[in-house]
């Protein structure tokens, strides 16, 4: 095979390689904390930033969510409006100079309270290069830091955290917890007393996801950098 030949064979099986470069992020950033009025459809948006230059296709995934079971969430991205929150969407193909977004309209009527959300979202043709972005939010007289159901066996606030999180158990009897991240790597595990506040410092914990697992339940821990 001549020496130019061979030379193009290669350079056209380089150029055939993925990159898997991220090629859009979200703006500001992936966390979106939001007051929410009561009694309105309040308007709750994420834009994504195309930062390659050609245009793109985003695609998403609803991983968890968290809300009352008196509001109504619907979600619309940059494309298509849905009722509720499906599974999964594609979005319509965007421009370099275009932003897609998600969106979530929330009804909270007149119940109070605290929501997030979490989405997975990522390029068609890329789906290595992906990113995790959510929304926490909350009504007026409350913030978002201070989403505590009095009812719940272990109540975990705040939540979303930062620093230090606080976990209480108000079960009959002490419990054994363990504490995964999102990729199931084990953060903690301990004993959690009985009618007692147990705190932990998460600083070092990665963002995102965090799952607190005990008597057979599941509680997420949502922190932000």
């Amino acid at each position: 095979m001549p020496f130019r030949w061979f030379l193009f064979l290669l350079f056209s099986c380089c150029c055939a390689l993925p990159t898997g470069a991220q090629t859009f992020q979200a703006i500001p950033g992936p966390l979106l904390v939001q007051e929410v009025a009561l009694n309105q459809a309040n308007e709750c948006y994420l834009f994504f930033e195309n930062t390659g230059g050609d245009s793109i296709q985003l695609r998403w995934k609803r991983l968890d969510a968290s809300f009352s079971p008196e509001w109504t969430v619907d979600l619309c991205d940059f494309g298509l409006c849905y009722v509720g929150i499906p599974a999964s969407g594609t979005m319509s193909p965007s421009s370099a100079t275009e932003q897609p977004y998600l969106k979530l309209i929330v009804q909270p009527g007149a119940t109070p309270g605290a929501a997030w959300f979490w989405f997975r979202v990522w390029e068609t043709d890329n789906p290595a290069a992906f990113e995790d972005v959510y929304f926490s939010l909350y009504s007026p007289g409350l913030t978002n830091l201070n989403n505590i159901d009095p009812g719940e066996e272990i109540r975990v606030f705040p939540n979303p955290v930062s620093t230090q999180v606080n976990l209480e158990n108000n079960t009959g009897r002490a419990t054994e917890a363990r504490i995964f991240d999102a990729l199931g790597h084990l953060v903690w595990e301990g004993r959690l007393p009985h009618m007692q506040r147990t705190q932990l410092d998460c600083s070092n914990w990665s963002a995102g996801p965090h799952f607190l697992k005990t008597n057979n339940k599941t509680y997420t821990i949502l922190r932000t950098p």
